[in-house]
């Protein structure tokens, strides 16, 4: 079973649509409102979904700078969602680690084809890793 972080201020509604949804579908699901409380509990997790514009000391892009840095969490797949025009939000999400990115509005089948398009991404790079340090 997956777990996923859900980081997102006030929990909007379709924030919480996604828990609702994600979690019938048996992912085990952790829903926060602050970026640095966030960051502390990334390790915990297989996925980090965090919006943009998020509660905390940082907003979700910098979370996502710090996930990366974090010996703990680096690891960790992350999408970043964010509303309206977010080419530039989408270019700094990109450059600060994220491995997907995705506009509001947006559907839970959506979120949910991103999370397994990014795992099975992360699955691949690390096989390849794997064995590559097997064979050097």
């Amino acid at each position: 079973m997956l777990t996923v972080l859900l980081v997102e201020s006030a929990r909007h509604d379709d924030f919480r649509l996604f828990a609702e949804v994600l979690g019938m579908l048996k992912f085990d699901m952790v829903e926060i409102d602050d970026t640095a409380d966030a960051l502390a509990l990334a390790f915990t997790a297989d996925v980090i979904v965090t919006d943009v514009r998020v509660g905390g000391p940082f907003d979700g892009v910098e979370l996502v700078r710090r996930i990366r840095a974090d010996q703990r969490a680096n690891d960790k797949a992350v999408i970043v969602i964010t509303a309206g025009i977010a080419e530039n939000d989408q270019r700094r999400a990109y450059a600060a680690g994220a491995d997907g990115f995705l506009t509001k509005p947006c559907l839970p089948d959506t979120l949910l084809a991103e999370i397994r398009r990014v795992m099975t991404t992360r699955s691949l790079t690390a096989s390849s890793s794997n064995r590559a340090q097997r064979n050097g």
